[in-house]
């Protein structure tokens, strides 16, 4: 029988999901855990403020203390305002796959020129990233987006490591996303890349940016550290959208990780019809965890289309044609048999944890 948490709306179908008597799920019980870390309070401000300043003291002789990585959306353009507030000197680092949207292109280069920030901008060899993308398409799995999400911050290690930069600034934040189950994502193994692009791609990898565990354990050495500096502060949407369209002439593309075309058609059409996969229910979870979005307003945002039909047509014919792929290509592949991530080879669970404890550190 299908039960849905009383507290949020992850349903019986969510990976791991479990529920106590009073029918609240394990993940409010792990977000109530982090919010407890991460009070809003005094002490906390002190906290975040004793790391602001270390991270100044660290980078006084050097051209930047930091780094950002930036992708157009609210989060990251939001932290690289915040750096720029505390008087940090953050260079700013892109990943361009050639996927991005024009609106997301415009929020960094407005960004970056109103905040005086230098941006570096790594590009793709698009031959070697087209062939991985067209094979995690044909690999018929939910990680669909692990080209970009690994190479991106692989991008950001890298560049860090080779500068002698210790801290990048992240805007990731347990108060506005959710938890990704290793069903949905693989995004840290390089094993699962390796093992798709042998059975699906054409051409080698030498350009590609791939990390592996004696990278993770580099980085760690050089005492390379991500900072989540909006974990420690009131971030809420309806509040800090605003200040970005206000300051920096920023604009919302429509839906969380819509910034990219590919991720935008991914994570609104692909995931949903293939696989059953809706990330908008671990969105709209946390969202009512941290009291930005009532239940019942999530469930009815559910069975809203937020996606049309018109949209999805757009974004399929430019994915096509960015990854050569033809329309007997595209029907086999939306019309393949779904396979789990874990039909491929990966690192175990045990790898996993081993590689987070060991790789560089999280504040």
């Amino acid at each position: 029988m299908e039960k849905r948490c009383s507290r949020c709306i992850l349903d019986s179908h969510f990976p791991h999901v479990s529920f106590d008597q009073d029918d609240v799920c394990n993940y409010c019980h792990a977000y109530d855990k982090a919010d407890k870390k991460f009070l809003l309070n005094h002490d906390t401000e002190l906290r975040l403020k004793k790391i602001i300043e270390k991270v100044k003291d660290s980078g006084k002789n050097q051209e930047y203390d930091c780094i950002q990585g930036v992708s157009g959306g609210r989060d990251s353009t939001y932290c690289l305002y915040l750096l720029k507030q505390w008087g940090l000197n953050p260079l700013a680092v892109h990943y361009d796959n050639n996927m991005d949207s024009k609106i997301a292109a415009d929020n960094i280069k407005k960004a970056c020129k109103k905040l005086d920030v230098d941006l570096h901008t790594f590009v793709v060899d698009w031959e070697e990233f087209k062939d991985l993308q067209r094979a995690f398409l044909k690999a018929s799995v939910p990680s669909v987006d692990i080209p970009t999400d690994h190479a991106f911050s692989t991008v950001l290690y890298n560049f860090a490591y080779e500068n002698k930069i210790k801290y990048i600034f992240s805007g990731a934040a347990f108060r506005t996303e959710g938890p990704i189950p290793r069903e949905w994502s693989l995004h840290g193994d390089e094993k699962f890349i390796y093992d798709i692009h042998k059975k699906f791609g054409t051409i080698p990898l030498k350009k590609f940016p791939l990390r592996h565990f004696s990278d993770l354990l580099r980085y760690r050495l050089a005492g390379i550290t991500i900072i989540q500096p909006l974990n420690y502060l009131t971030y809420e949407y309806h509040q800090t959208m605003p200040i970005l369209e206000k300051e920096m002439g920023w604009q919302y593309y429509g839906g969380h990780h819509f910034e990219s075309i590919f991720t935008r058609w991914a994570f609104a059409y692909y995931l949903p019809k293939k696989f059953g996969i809706d990330k908008r229910e671990t969105d709209y979870s946390v969202l009512i965890r941290s009291h930005q979005m009532r239940r019942e307003e999530a469930l009815n945002k559910l069975q809203e289309l937020h996606y049309t039909p018109e949209q999805e047509r757009e974004d399929r014919r430019y994915i096509m044609n960015k990854l050569d792929l033809s329309s007997e290509e595209m029907d086999v592949i939306l019309n393949s048999s779904p396979k789990r991530n874990f039909d491929y080879r990966h690192i175990s669970l045990i790898e996993h944890i081993i590689r987070s404890l060991l790789g560089p550190r999280t504040l």
